[in-house]
């Protein structure tokens, strides 16, 4: 198929590989892509734009890669033979029916793996399991967890998506030593100007630790390049809840995934924050009162 072909499906997808090549001429993943209306969870509509979302955020010096570009490809695209109204079963998961497609061109468990599974952490979030254990059993399945979480994060911070959910799972695996390092980033990116944006995080606190925890979060906010423009940190009045409050300009993507570093170096260095609890994080947008 032409780079014009792609590009169609795909908006700036270039085929990289001879294996992405391979995918984008088979009809059932093309059928996949230009699947799709605006929904909950996806307001750009057709796969193949959600897809462009996550293939624009891998960065190029990622040693990953090649496999979250397949991942990316083949992770939704099987969205349009699901019954939205049947039973939950396996024939009726577009996560299982897209590996079993993937099986066709990849043997490499760790890229099946993260395609059968890529939901399944925000599933257990969204269904209320948000105890410490609720990931132990998914994190020893899980042959390559460093890609796993790396395509996961992907997803979730693409247009429309809940962040409370990628805060929640990060800092879980934080708090287990298992949160893996942020991934190569575009600076570029990040530094390019745009659409202004606040992003905020808030974890509970027990009043007696309240003070601990925010000195300790702004102790690593500060100095920080991968964390460009304004950050501030913030206590509730009743000792109850700390904020992190991050300001920039232009995509969320970047900024969001270099984050992630943000949590993992906290809670290794400061062990008060294993006191505390994620709870919700959100990206706004300023809305102009002229």
């Amino acid at each position: 198929m032409s780079a014009a072909d792609a590009d169609d499906l795909v908006p700036g997808f270039e085929p990289e590989t001879e294996l992405e090549r391979r995918l984008l001429r088979d009809g059932e993943l093309r059928a996949g892509l230009a699947w799709g209306a605006a929904r909950p969870g996806h307001p750009e509509g057709r796969i193949g734009l959600h897809v462009a979302d996550i293939m624009e955020d891998i960065g190029r010096q990622d040693p990953r890669r090649a496999d979250l570009r397949v991942i990316a490809l083949v992770h939704d695209s099987f969205k349009r033979v699901v019954d939205p109204d049947g039973p939950r079963t396996k024939h009726n998961d577009h996560a299982w029916v897209a590996r079993r497609f993937a099986q066709r061109y990849v043997d490499d468990p760790r890229v099946l793996e993260a395609i059968e599974l890529h939901d399944e952490p925000y599933r257990r979030w969204r269904d209320g399991a948000r105890e410490a254990s609720a990931l132990d059993d998914l994190v020893a399945r899980i042959p390559d967890l460093d890609l796993f979480i790396a395509f996961v994060e992907l997803d979730a911070t693409t247009e429309g998506k809940d962040f409370s959910f990628l805060f929640w799972l990060r800092y879980e695996l934080a708090t287990r030593g298992l949160l893996p390092p942020a991934p190569p980033q575009d600076t570029a990116r990040m530094h390019a100007g745009g659409t202004p944006t606040a992003y905020v995080q808030v974890l509970e606190t027990d009043p007696e630790d309240q003070q601990a925890i925010a000195e300790a979060i702004a102790a690593e906010t500060s100095g920080r390049d991968d964390l460009p423009g304004s950050v501030e940190v913030l206590r509730s009045g009743d000792g109850m809840r700390v904020a992190l409050l991050v300001r920039w300009e232009g995509e969320s993507g970047p900024h969001l995934l270099a984050a992630r570093s943000l949590i993992r170096r906290a809670l290794a260095r400061h062990p008060v924050l294993l006191r505390a609890r994620p709870q919700e994080a959100h990206a706004y947008t300023t809305v102009s009162t002229s």
